[in-house]
């Protein structure tokens, strides 16, 4: 759906809530994706529309209008997914986190071990 489409799918659905649709309700439909003239062009084209062909803007251009506002929200089972996932990696970086640490902890003790008390005479 081009932008243009989707502002004047936005601007149908403000207007099927019973409000005028401007520039701002479209914005906030929308969100920033879309550029200011095009709000702009697309707000002055559904204004100018007669009701027949504002009643013509297809019902699936609404439909993909909404879920293109809403693009990260996710289903429960795909929110249960991404929520193993994550839990998943963030046990993997803990692992890999506290291996790190050993190492590291290792690399100092065998660093001070190794050096040698400056016996230099002053």
């Amino acid at each position: 759906m081009s932008p243009l489409d989707q502002v004047l799918a936005a601007a149908k659905r403000i207007c099927d809530e019973g409000r005028d649709p401007s520039l701002a309700l479209i914005k906030t439909k929308l969100g920033t994706s879309i550029p200011m003239r095009v709000l702009i062009q697309g707000l002055q084209q559904f204004k100018s529309m007669s009701a027949e062909d504002k009643q013509a803007i297809a019902s699936h251009a609404v439909n993909a209008a909404k879920q293109e506002q809403k693009p990260g929200i996710l289903s429960p089972t795909e929110q249960a997914d991404k929520i193993t996932q994550l839990e998943s990696d963030f046990s993997e970086l803990k692992s890999e986190f506290a291996l790190l640490k050993q190492e590291f902890n290792q690399l100092k003790q065998s660093q001070t071990a190794t050096k040698e008390p400056d016996n230099t005479c002053m």
